[in-house]
């Protein structure tokens, strides 16, 4: 079991853009099951976990890992194809900026498509907003965007998130 540090918020890989994974090639595969064993190693000792992308490890490939009611698998070149027009809000939060949540307000519906580690293509047509939330989520680490981002944007604000003592609205 190869497991990582979580790379925090202020280090410069999570401001890169991944890069497309060859899934021809055998570079990023060593990459995939360190991200797989983190985030399964994460949720043992938090308790918590349902998703983590590879620049949160220091990894430059287009892998996002799940573990959540969506399976428990390694996405490679996730790409979200379709956003609904309503949205919601909801406190985000983050490996990668521990002990903040932000409200952030998502798409409340997506549709990702994505290979596994095999090769296999994984169609997603309609996510509900928990699951949507998560994969815009950990799609927007892979483009290099924080949810404090996300939240400077829709709030016209600088600040970096709220107590994480507060419940969700």
């Amino acid at each position: 079991m190869a497991v990582r540090e979580v790379v925090l918020i202020g280090d410069t890989r999570l401001r890169q853009v991944a890069l497309a994974v060859d899934p021809t090639r055998h570079d990023w595969r060593q990459d995939a099951m360190d991200l797989a064993d983190t985030l399964a190693d994460l949720k043992a000792r938090l308790g918590f976990g349902r998703g983590l992308a590879s620049p949160q490890i220091g990894s430059p490939w287009r892998l996002i890992a799940f573990d959540c009611r969506l399976g428990t698998f390694v996405a490679v070149n996730p790409r979200i194809t379709w956003r609904s027009d309503e949205t919601f809000s909801v406190l985000d939060d983050c490996f990668s900026i521990p002990g903040r949540k932000v409200p952030v307000t998502r798409s409340k519906a997506v549709a990702f498509e994505c290979l596994d580690i095999d090769g296999d293509v994984h169609v997603f047509k309609r996510l509900e907003p928990d699951l949507a939330e998560l994969v815009q989520h950990e799609v927007d680490h892979l483009d290099g965007i924080l949810m404090t981002d996300r939240a400077a944007q829709q709030h016209g604000s600088t600040a970096t998130g709220v107590d994480s003592r507060m419940g969700a609205t």
